[in-house]
């Protein structure tokens, strides 16, 4: 049996096993919990990228069968699992062996997908502060819960936010203290949440921002006063009726203009492990910082969405290399 899963077994059969198991010498673990269709615990050790630990909850097999071990192989890659009983109350035993395996192996959790509203509550009490978290639908029910999530859970490396069925008149005025914002119906994402914060990576689609809050947000980063951290943004926003969306974000802006690349990087990393591949396609359009950085409009156009337009806009920050 693989010895992450050994030790958890080992330290549940009492609190003598459980202060034996402590004192055992291992790596951190990268602890994920997530919902693969049933709720699971996933764990990884740094030093061996290629093995995986599952605890899965689920009905599968008649009662008896439990616990249940399995293990998938492909190529270099494996994946343990430790297979427990869903006895009806799946939510809080996986909160409590949550706590129990972050109490073992000294270790925080890394990483979360909140797919339930009642996870809300448990990682604000339990563990507001986060490496990556994604924040499903299902998960929040009304713009209070929203705010509470927003003002209570810190999640410094990667946050996801999936679309949202709350309040039309909800909005966000405050910084989101990630250093990767990536929201669907971001709508509630305001002008102000957005200068006032300090992310490096910003993605918002299905926005309300106009082409001159982009318009604004370019002149602040130009002059150096507000996004000192930005390396990414793009947005998606559909153009206000009568408005020129393209001149609105292009007005009265200092560009300097590139035929070619010239350097510029062409891909962007948005989290752990996971860059996007930027369009081949050069703007032209630079804006230069005081301090040598150069931000370029990589991409501005439109889409269709049924009978709805869309305007995309991206927007790069990098530095020639000497």
């Amino acid at each position: 049996m693989p010895r992450v899963i050994f030790r958890i077994i080992f330290s549940l059969l009492s609190k003598r096993a459980k202060s034996i198991a402590k004192l055992i010498c291992l790596n951190l673990l990268d602890i994920l919990i997530t919902s693969e269709g049933d709720p699971q615990i996933w764990f990884k050790v740094p030093t061996h990228p290629g093995l995986d630990w599952v605890i899965d909850y689920n009905k599968q097999y008649e009662p008896s069968v439990y616990p249940a071990f399995h293990s998938s192989l492909t190529g270099p890659k494996a994946v343990h699992f430790l297979i427990l009983h869903d006895n009806g109350n799946i939510l809080e035993d996986m909160k409590q062996m949550v706590e129990h395996i972050c109490e073992v192996f000294r270790s925080p959790i890394s990483n979360i997908r909140i797919f339930d509203e009642s996870l809300i509550e448990w990682i604000i009490k339990f563990q507001p502060t986060i490496r990556r978290a994604w924040i499903l639908k299902s998960a929040i029910s009304s713009a209070e819960t929203m705010d509470r999530v927003l003002k209570n859970i810190k999640v410094t490396n990667f946050l996801g936010l999936e679309p949202l069925t709350i309040d039309e008149k909800f909005q966000f005025t405050e910084s989101i203290p990630s250093r990767s914002v990536f929201v669907w119906n971001s709508f509630w994402l305001t002008l102000p949440s957005i200068l006032n914060g300090a992310n490096s990576i910003i993605r918002l689609y299905d926005s309300k921002l106009t082409g001159k809050d982009i318009n604004t947000i370019l002149k602040e980063w130009q002059k150096g006063t507000k996004l000192r951290n930005l390396e990414y943004l793009k947005i998606e926003f559909v153009p206000l009726e009568g408005h020129d969306s393209y001149s609105e974000i292009l007005d009265d802006l200092n560009f300097t203009h590139e035929d070619e690349n010239n350097g510029r990087p062409t891909t962007v990393e948005i989290g752990d492990d996971w860059k996007i591949t930027l369009p081949m396609e050069h703007s032209g359009c630079d804006l230069i910082r005081s301090d040598g950085m150069i931000g370029s409009i990589v991409d501005i156009g439109s889409d269709w969405s049924g009978k709805e337009r869309k305007i995309r806009f991206s927007f790069l920050v990098w530095r020639k290399q000497s």
